[in-house]
């Protein structure tokens, strides 16, 4: 699905499709008793049905143990669960930023990132987010957002490079799908949300029901960042993506200095790209030992639409403190 499509699609259809299926979950639940041992046979990413599990629901949720835990999800269902939630998150966002030449220039950019990629099957995609919040985002199988209010205070190639390199660490390193393994992560879903997702015959898990549920979870995950591990090996990503396409290492951090200026010292609040004062600067820190050993490129990179997007997002040349 394009920008296009993206920027065309209704908030309203979405609010009323959640009402209905929110309204259909509920006569399920209220018509519908589950035993108090269910069972449910599931099967994910293929596999014959000689193979399939039977796990025991209540014991599960007893046991404190995650409704993913133990499943093995394909990169096709990784794939399936980001085209499906994408125009979902862009919509609660604010809505594809209005202008093609913006967009355009931002997945021009994109492009010889996403060549880095070590996952040929991914289908990598990067929306301009109508947000002046300042953040960006991924989600499985290659969908990155990348907020309006991130882009004004973008100064450099590098700085944008290193945002967007830094969520495709993500991505490259499935950290969605393994934070969805947790044990909290699927907390408080309906049991009808429950047994879609684990009774599937070897069907897709993504349906509307289960995505209903799993939204408000996804987006907190993809807006407030992930542990402290997590977001090490992203920011190593970046260093990983500039050595390939000829970056600057010793730039890859620019951007994370930024935000201890634009960000209030005592912020509590985090994104994947700040972890508050002190954490970021350990990261900034880490980054540029790391940097240090690499060695200088010899030529500058050809930043295509680098241009086109500074042109609608000129830098700020004040900062006003934001998240």
């Amino acid at each position: 699905m394009n920008t296009e499509e993206y920027s065309k699609r209704s908030p309203e259809n979405f609010r009323t499709r959640r009402k209905l299926v929110a309204g259909l979950a509920g006569l399920i639940t209220g018509g519908t008793a589950f035993s108090a041992v269910a069972q449910f046979s599931f099967s994910f990413g293929g596999g014959d049905d000689n193979k399939r599990n039977v796990l025991d629901l209540t014991n599960l949720f007893d046991a404190g143990k995650s409704l993913f835990d133990g499943f093995t999800m394909g990169e096709e269902d990784e794939i399936e669960l980001g085209e499906k939630m994408f125009p979902r998150l862009i919509d609660r966002e604010g809505g594809a930023y209005a202008n093609r030449k913006a967009q355009r220039g931002l997945q021009l950019f994109a492009e010889p990132l996403w060549k880095t990629s070590e996952r040929d099957a991914l289908k990598w995609d990067v929306v301009l987010i109508n947000n002046n919040t300042v953040n960006a985002w991924a989600l499985p199988g290659g969908k990155i957002a990348v907020y309006k209010g991130l882009l004004r205070y973008v100064s450099s190639e590098e700085e944008l490079a290193a945002v967007l390199a830094h969520e495709m660490g993500h991505v490259e390193l499935s950290h969605g799908l393994s934070q969805m393994k947790t044990r909290g992560f699927a907390k408080g879903l309906s049991e009808v949300a429950q047994a879609t997702i684990l009774k599937q015959d070897n069907k897709s898990f993504v349906n509307n029901l289960v995505l209903d549920q799993l939204e408000d979870r996804m987006l907190n995950l993809m807006t407030s960042g992930y542990s402290r591990e997590r977001e090490d090996e992203a920011d190593r990503h970046i260093l990983k993506v500039f050595s390939k396409v000829g970056y600057d290492p010793a730039k890859a951090p620019d951007f994370f200095k930024t935000l201890l200026q634009i960000i209030p010292p005592d912020a509590e609040e985090t994104t994947s790209l700040f972890s508050t004062h002190p954490g970021t600067k350990e990261r900034i820190e880490r980054i540029q030992e790391a940097a240090s050993e690499m060695p200088r490129p010899d030529r500058a990179v050809d930043a295509n639409g680098y241009k086109t997007v500074k042109r609608y997002f000129p830098s700020r040349k004040r900062y006003r403190r934001t998240l």
